[in-house]
């Protein structure tokens, strides 16, 4: 306690918080585990409602006990880290964000407290092709560092855009095959977006997208590979893709010129929707689910299209969240739960039961070929929606872990925000420059940061200039 830096308060609150961390970690997802061979944690019901019969199946096929147990995201985060840090119990499997794994891999590889699955991934074979061959390649890029895979994935999440059928074609007569890109897609918005009252307001809006920002760039960045880290870890939100799609952004959100109306989430997105005071809206496959659940009354007047590519012929597709199951190093059986890692991701016809409960498109390709992702879905116009984002998952974009990832992000929202008040106080002339000297001043401050990790610092210095081939290109 001497030692430390920032005196005896913090000491005593940091001490206080690990403890209580692992406490709460173990009371909530290692209770009686002597009587159970696997204990396996997520944070999501769905998941683990839908790993049920796997899990059941599982059991009696090797005579063992699962137990299965929900916590809540930030738990299985903060309290996991700190349980792995402390050498406390922990369970054998557990399911986290993908946005959380750089901070469960950002200090030496060898303190790194999940398994490495790399070798077992490119070395097992079915049928002659490798576990790794059978996942889309790029959502092992959140999932990995330094080319080494510490968990395997669970969704894809391409990301679409939904649109209200009836009225952007069978109203306003739009053909969406010409809204081929961006442009395409704001030029027409322009002529859209309109006050249909003569009140002086918008009645009618072209795209739903967060004012704020926040997590609806993340996936424009994406689409044009500009992620928040390269694939060595390097910060690359200062770049002029980042600059071109933050202006681009608050064009559409901003000014008298705008297209974009901010709908929210829940019963406000729902109320929108049915409105029709939007017209297009962010689908990923799982919220696909939530606008059938939310807007059922909407059966037939709803469709899917791949987003707008920023220049021609470029991708069409980004995506939005992803989550992955790992195996900890404290696990006594790895065999074991490796064995039912596969079975909960890999057994193709649960995979296709699961996507008809979710939408959720898994990451495991030949699951595609399955009959049932050629559903007609009503709400859709009867699109076989599983066929329309399955044929866009291998173009997916990859977008890099690191334990400076939330950091990075919450930065860029300041960038954001700041140049948006710019364009309102000062208009366009001058937004690019400022934008970039923002994105250059956030950018400088989260590298100062990440110099003080000195395992990180090192590993970058490590990888820095070297051709990667040890995952996939960017």
């Amino acid at each position: 306690m001497t030692n430390f830096p920032y005196g005896k308060a913090p000491f005593w609150i940091l001490v206080l918080s690990l403890v209580t961390g692992v406490i709460l970690l173990v009371v909530s997802g290692k209770s009686d585990n002597d009587s159970y061979d696997l204990v396996f944690v997520t944070f999501a019901r769905s998941h683990l409602e839908g790993y049920q019969k796997a899990t059941k199946e599982f059991e009696k096929e090797h005579g063992v006990r699962v137990h299965t147990q929900l916590v809540s995201g930030r738990a299985v985060k903060d309290r996991l880290q700190s349980a792995l840090m402390t050498d406390a119990e922990v369970p054998d499997l557990v399911e986290t964000l993908a946005d959380s794994m750089g901070y469960f891999t950002q200090g030496p590889v060898e303190d790194i407290g999940f398994m490495d699955l790399t070798d077992l991934l490119k070395q097992e074979q079915v049928n002659g092709v490798t576990l790794y061959d059978r996942f889309v390649e790029s959502r092992f890029s959140r999932l990995s560092r330094n080319g080494r895979i510490y968990a395997l994935p669970h969704d894809v999440h391409p990301l679409m855009l939904c649109y209200r059928r009836d009225i952007v074609e069978d109203e306003l007569g739009i053909d969406i095959n010409q809204l081929e890109t961006w442009d395409d897609f704001t030029r027409i918005g322009r002529q859209v977006t309109k006050d249909l009252d003569g009140d002086g307001n918008p009645d009618r809006f072209m795209i739903d997208l967060d004012k704020a920002g926040g997590d609806f760039i993340i996936p424009l960045l994406q689409q044009r590979d500009e992620g928040l880290f390269d694939v060595d870890g390097n910060l690359t939100i200062d770049t002029e893709g980042v600059i071109d799609t933050i202006v681009w952004y608050i064009r559409q959100c901003y000014g008298p010129n705008r297209i974009a109306f901010s709908a929210g989430w829940g019963q406000t997105l729902a109320k929108t929707i049915s409105d029709g005071l939007v017209l297009f809206y962010y689908c990923p496959d799982w919220r696909s689910k939530q606008f059938e659940m939310d807007v059922p009354q909407l059966e037939g007047k709803l469709a899917l299209m791949p987003l707008p590519a920023w220049k021609p012929g470029e991708r069409r597709v980004s995506t939005w969240g992803g989550t992955g199951l790992a195996i900890t190093k404290a696990c006594k059986n790895k065999e074991l739960a490796w064995a039912y890692a596969k079975k909960l991701y890999l057994k193709r016809e649960d995979l296709g039961d699961r996507f008809m409960a979710s939408y959720i498109l898994p990451p495991v390709k030949d699951a595609w070929e399955l009959p049932i992702f050629q559903t007609p879905i009503p709400l859709y116009s009867n699109q076989p929606i599983g066929q329309l984002y399955a044929a866009l998952a291998p173009d997916i974009p990859p977008n890099y872990a690191s334990p400076y990832y939330e950091l990075a992000r919450s930065k860029l929202s300041e960038a954001f925000l700041n140049a948006a008040q710019y364009y309102q106080e000062q208009g366009k002339t001058g937004l690019r420059d400022y934008t970039r000297t923002e994105l250059k001043r956030v950018s400088a401050y989260v590298k100062k940061v990440m110099i003080h990790n000195v395992f990180y610092a090192d590993a970058m210095q490590n990888t820095s200039g070297e051709t990667s081939n040890r995952t996939m290109s960017k």
